[in-house]
């Protein structure tokens, strides 16, 4: 009971007010801590990506011993539509086991290809698999 005022307060209005305080105490602490947890994740992504040391970041820098003959080597070539084997093209994307048997048949009776877009002669093979299959195929 408060006496000073002149008013008198029940015990559990008392209760009532210290948890009030507690709970706005807990949830002004819990939105500073989301807060910075939010600034973590959007200005270091990296932390939240489980190993850093494996992110790709491209490099600006040529270092001066590295010549042209071994920038060209480290490109991977065109696989050649003309003598690849089945195996081979079943490594190109939506190229299963049948699709390639098709190719290699295709190619037996009716000659090399003349270019990638000749591809679309082969049955099941359409202009979409032709665009998907462009970066990886030649037909030299």
């Amino acid at each position: 009971m408060n006496k000073d005022s002149g008013l008198e307060t029940s015990p559990t209005s008392d209760i009532v007010e210290r948890h009030y305080w507690k709970a706005v105490t807990f949830l002004v602490v819990l939105i500073l801590v989301g807060s910075g947890f939010w600034g973590v994740r959007r200005f270091a992504p990296a932390v939240f990506l489980g190993k850093p040391d494996l992110i790709a970041v491209p490099n600006e820098e040529r270092p001066e011993s590295q010549t042209t003959e071994t920038l060209t080597s480290s490109t991977p070539e065109l696989l050649n539509i003309n003598t690849a084997s089945t195996k081979a093209l079943q490594t190109l994307p939506n190229i299963g086991p049948q699709m390639a048997q098709r190719i290699v048949d295709y190619r037996k009776q009716h000659g090399m290809f003349a270019s990638v877009d000749a591809l679309q002669n082969v049955k099941g093979i359409g202009a979409k698999t032709v665009e998907k299959l462009r970066p990886f195929v030649d037909a030299k």
